[in-house]
């Protein structure tokens, strides 16, 4: 299943605009020059498949094949099964949950949550949480390979689960206008660093992390500088459990020579320093000012 965060990219193609309440007078416009507005839908958290597989003659669920879909294990070694949805398919609080117990034993393929003959879990009901996370996402890309989705999830086999999305509102709006079914993050994980890389292609960066309060956040990573390393102790096995990490930081560590910096002050002035790391921060870290959820918080 494609890790993408799925945009609907609505073209609106048309020479016209509303000022003041009245229409302007202008040149008649053709090819590119004739579109005015580009409006971007950003719809976070989702992949293409989980919500728009089913899509008529989109790349989607119609083209998923053993071969591109099988999940693996940590280890390397085919799955037998899907690993249960931990903590049960549903949020808490939900009416009529669907629990753990009953999520076991899935096949290890694509399936359809919405299914009256499955979990007739709808599109209004609210799931559990899935990891989208910037090393965890590279962990189940797996070089392109995607078959570690359910190896290096939180959710287990939920990563594998789709819907029927022609009952959402978005469905007849991509009919009309244009539905990116191609389309793929500009950055690993979740939405907070794909905002940055939507409007300014950049990563926000944590200067000199490692002598800051935030030190203990730079995650612990392997050799290969992609993957997180795992606990000791953490389950072997995804059907044994969730993937325990010695640091899922939200800062990734990378280094670079010398960089130029302008510093704020009266006069425009500019100077070069040595620096061995560049810090980036991957993850959303609230501020302890308010307005923030970090307790406690403090006006600042």
């Amino acid at each position: 299943m494609r890790s993408s965060i799925s945009h609907l990219a609505l073209l609106a193609a048309g020479a016209f605009a509303i000022a003041a309440g009245q229409a302007r007078a202008q040149a008649p416009q053709t090819g590119i020059s004739s579109i005015e507005t580009v409006v971007v839908i950003y719809a976070e958290n989702r992949s293409f498949d989980n919500e728009y597989g089913s899509f008529p003659g989109a790349n989607g669920l119609q083209n998923v094949t053993p071969a591109n879909s099988t999940q693996v294990d940590r280890d390397g070694s085919m799955l037998k099964e899907l690993p249960p949805v931990w903590g049960g398919l549903t949020a808490k609080g939900i009416a009529l949950p669907v629990t753990e117990a009953q999520t076991e034993h899935l096949p290890n393929k694509p399936f359809a949550i919405d299914d009256p003959a499955g979990f007739n879990t709808q599109l209004g009901v609210t799931t559990r949480d899935l990891w989208h996370l910037f090393y965890q996402n590279q962990m189940q890309i797996n070089g392109g390979k995607n078959d570690r989705f359910a190896a290096f999830a939180d959710s287990g086999g939920l990563v594998m689960g789709h819907y029927d999305g022609s009952k959402l509102p978005l469905w007849n709006v991509a009919r009309e206008y244009v539905l990116a079914d191609n389309f793929f993050q500009g950055a690993f994980g979740g939405s907070f660093l794909n905002h940055f890389q939507l409007v300014c292609a950049c990563t926000p960066v944590y200067p000199n992390a490692d002598t800051s309060p935030a030190k203990d956040l730079i995650a612990v990573v392997d050799a290969d500088g992609v993957s997180l390393t795992l606990a000791p102790g953490s389950a072997k096995s995804a059907l044994d459990g969730i993937p325990k990490f010695v640091n899922n930081g939200q800062i990734r560590r990378t280094f670079t020579p010398s960089i130029r910096c302008n510093r704020p002050t009266s006069r425009a002035t500019t100077s070069r320093r040595r620096v061995g790391t560049r810090d980036l921060l991957i993850r959303m870290r609230q501020t302890r000012c308010r307005p923030s959820t970090t307790s406690p918080s403090a006006t600042c």
